[in-house]
């Protein structure tokens, strides 16, 4: 008698049991861990040795070695010419771009608080490449050292948390922010840091959530939260030190700086809401970005993102509010923040991926029946993020905003996973 065939459901289970079981053998995950830190490593020394045999500023026709950085260096300059405002008139700033590179439209914005000019204004000094490479891994050192105040919380079974710490930076999202040469790396540090423990380290979180107004809307969230554990003091640190910082840059650049800047924010947001060409929707972490590739308006795609921000604020609030972030969980309440970081917002492209580091950490110290299956679907983003350039799939779905949504998902089952194997235990 022939044996009987499964049914497709039971077939489809073992398959994803067996898929589940293959990174359990402690082997292979140290193979897969060993193998994630060498590509990443090897990108970046390809990269690095590529951009310095190459002359001039473009690696290949139409990209940019740095990317985004170029933008950062041109602002600089004006800086240093006494021009700063200048980077708010797009055709002025068009122009200055063209004296580092020419090219029919590089179609960088300067989109940053007048703040902004103080930090970057040494970056100019030095030639563009030594400019960018320095840059980049200042910043990537200082995002380190964030997350490296993270692994108080990893618990003796979750490994070695700088192995951890190695794997998230060699990671796709940290690597891709090279690629972009973006400020993401440092404000993410400072996003991390104004997330972890802010109502005991409340001087050091409110000195970065006041910081991170530099870009502040990442730091959306952090008030909500803030206000949910009654962080008062680390409050007050924040608005100090953001009336500090930009008053600072009002005097030294005029009032009028903040003039042009929010008449340059304007015109970027109208530029987001129709999908402008210096702004285009692909390849951001948002809903907004998401329903305006499958052709929705700007205005209902607008009201349906903003709906699910505040779906969003409202379950970060109410976690921030029944756990308090100064105990055991601190370091999910940090990682369910960050994360949401980039979901709120809607203007959020994937080098803001970086803001998921934390989520990482978090996954990696959960109950080990939760990780192990975390760990197969992270592999997969991984896979996804690093071969993204090639798979047409962006008409369907972004792959940064299926990762971003990915990661929150996983890191609010994976709290539930740990309460319901709290509540078993004996």
């Amino acid at each position: 008698m022939a044996e009987e065939k499964s049914p497709p459901r039971a077939r489809i289970q073992r398959s994803f049991d067996t898929v589940l079981r293959w990174p359990q053998d402690r082997s292979r995950l140290v193979l897969l861990q060993r193998m994630g830190i060498l590509v990443g490593v090897l990108f970046l020394a390809t990269r690095l040795i590529a951009s310095l045999v190459t002359q001039g500023l473009e690696i290949a026709p139409g990209a940019i070695i740095g990317g985004d950085y170029l933008a950062f260096y041109t602002a600089s300059d004006l800086v240093l010419q006494g021009r700063a405002l200048d980077a708010y008139d797009k055709a002025a700033f068009e122009a200055a771009l063209q004296t580092h590179l020419a090219s029919d439209n590089l179609g960088l914005l300067w989109q940053y608080p007048p703040i902004l000019f103080l930090l970057i204004a040494p970056l100019a000094l030095l030639p563009y490449k030594l400019s960018y490479w320095l840059w980049m891994f200042a910043t990537a050192a200082i995002l380190a050292l964030a997350l490296r105040r993270l692994t108080r919380d990893l618990r003796p079974q979750s490994g070695s948390s700088d192995l951890t710490l190695w794997i998230l930076m060699a990671s796709p999202i940290i690597v891709g922010v090279f690629v972009n040469g973006q400020i993401s790396l440092l404000t993410t540090a400072l996003l991390v840091t104004a997330a972890y423990r802010p109502k005991t380290h409340w001087w050091l979180a409110g000195l970065c959530a006041g910081l991170l107004t530099i870009k502040p809307q990442l730091g959306v969230i952090l008030p909500f939260a803030y206000l949910a554990i009654g962080a008062w003091r680390t409050i007050g640190v924040a608005a100090l030190v953001a009336l500090a910082i930009h008053g600072l840059s009002a005097l030294v650049f005029g009032a009028e700086s903040f003039t042009a800047f929010f008449s340059a924010l304007d015109r970027i947001q109208t530029q987001v809401a129709t999908g402008g060409a210096d702004t285009p929707p692909y390849a951001m972490t948002t809903l907004f970005a998401q329903l305006r590739i499958w052709g929705v308006s700007g205005t209902p795609a607008l009201w349906a993102h903003i709906g699910f921000a505040v779906i969003v604020i409202s379950f970060v609030t109410w976690q921030w509010r029944t756990k308090p972030p100064q105990d055991e969980h601190a370091l999910y309440l940090t990682a369910l923040l960050c994360a949401s970081a980039v979901l709120i917002t809607p203007y959020a492209y994937a080098y803001e991926l970086a803001a998921l580091a934390p989520a990482g950490f978090w996954i990696a110290c959960t109950s080990n029946r939760w990780r192990d299956k975390a760990a197969v679907i992270l592999i997969a983003f991984w896979l996804t993020l690093t071969i993204r350039r090639v798979i047409p799939s962006d008409f369907i779905i972004q792959l940064s905003f299926l990762v971003a949504i990915g990661a929150f998902a996983l890191i609010v089952l994976g709290q539930r996973s740990e309460r319901q194997s709290e509540q078993i235990a004996p």
